[in-house]
């Protein structure tokens, strides 16, 4: 079912983190929206404006992630990637290009009584459209490579080589 996930991923250096999450793709089904509650596929959106890029107060976790979310039933991930990253900041990207893949280790969630479980994070870069904003679903953060958590900071580097 995932075979068109496991051939995008033929695009990023070849990693042990790669070949867990294709291990995982071959062997599990139903990991669109929450359908299965131990191991969900997400995406998140790697955008820049200038030198800075965007990131969001998540609302439970209360830090600041890229804009992500679930992949929904019938959503290729750079579409969910897309999707989010409107909602979330009520502005749009577009041009996606799958930059890398992560293993997310997600906490209990009290707020909605959600067990513990991992996502499959599908990360794209995205160029921002020179369009007028919508409001934005969270708190909107576009941040320098120095102000930016450090999981991110690799990806300035494939966004001033990508984007120029």
């Amino acid at each position: 079912m995932y075979n068109d996930l496991i051939r995008e991923l033929s695009v990023l250096e070849s990693s042990k983190k790669q070949e867990q999450v294709i291990a995982l793709l071959r062997n599990k089904k139903g990991l669109e929206g929450k359908q299965n509650p131990d191991l969900q596929l997400s995406a998140s959106a790697v955008v820049f404006k200038g030198e800075k890029m965007y990131f969001i107060e998540h609302p439970y976790q209360k830090e600041l992630l890229l804009p992500a979310g679930h992949v929904e039933e019938g959503e290729k991930p750079y579409e969910t990637a897309k999707r989010e990253f409107h909602e979330e900041t009520g502005l749009t990207a577009d041009t996606p290009r799958l930059i890398d893949v992560n293993l997310i280790n997600i906490p209990y969630n009290a707020v909605k009584e959600e067990k513990a479980h991992q996502h499959i994070d599908f990360r794209y870069l995205l160029k921002l459209r020179d369009e007028p904003s919508e409001l934005a679903e969270l708190p909107v953060f576009l941040l320098s490579k120095t102000e930016a958590p450090e999981e991110f900071k690799k990806y300035f580097l494939e966004g001033k080589t990508s984007l120029t």
